[in-house]
């Protein structure tokens, strides 16, 4: 029977993890209309830096690849929405800025790191085309019909 490898021989952590850079808490609770309008930090905001940091786990590739099926017309085994029920810091605001990122770019997104495995999973050759819409629930005043 072979032992398992200690985890940080699997996946080895980034540099600044390594070398012990604190990390700022604040990074972790971000929100959407931060990313779109640019007050979220660079790390999320910067497409490409936010894939080059983002760990494509099985279920955000399953995600992905579902909802770009369906942006591209395919309508069997993937639904028109998909609901995102975890707990706090359990990855819904994470993944919806990888499909903000990815539908925005389009065709450009196919050189970030991870967005070519996310297409081979969806057996696509590009990032389909569509308009992006961002609607923050909680910031919606329905007397108003505008953000609070």
């Amino acid at each position: 029977m072979s032992k398992l490898k200690p985890w940080h021989q699997v996946a080895l952590p980034r540099e600044d993890l390594r070398k012990g850079v604190p990390l700022d808490a604040a990074e972790f609770a971000i929100h959407l209309d931060q990313v779109m309008d640019g007050r979220a930090p660079l790390d999320y905001v910067e497409p490409e830096r936010f894939f080059a940091r983002t760990y494509l786990t099985d279920a955000f590739r399953k995600m992905a690849s579902e909802a770009l099926r369906r942006l591209n017309g395919d309508l069997i085994g993937t639904s028109p929405g998909i609901n995102l029920t975890t707990q706090f810091g359990g990855g819904k605001t994470h993944f919806l800025t990888l499909l903000y990122h990815l539908i925005r770019a389009g065709e450009r997104a196919t050189a970030w790191p991870g967005v070519r495995e996310l297409l081979d999973e969806a057996n696509l050759e590009q990032v389909p085309r569509a308009r992006v819409a961002v609607f923050i629930g909680n910031r919606f005043d329905f007397l108003v019909g505008s953000g609070a």
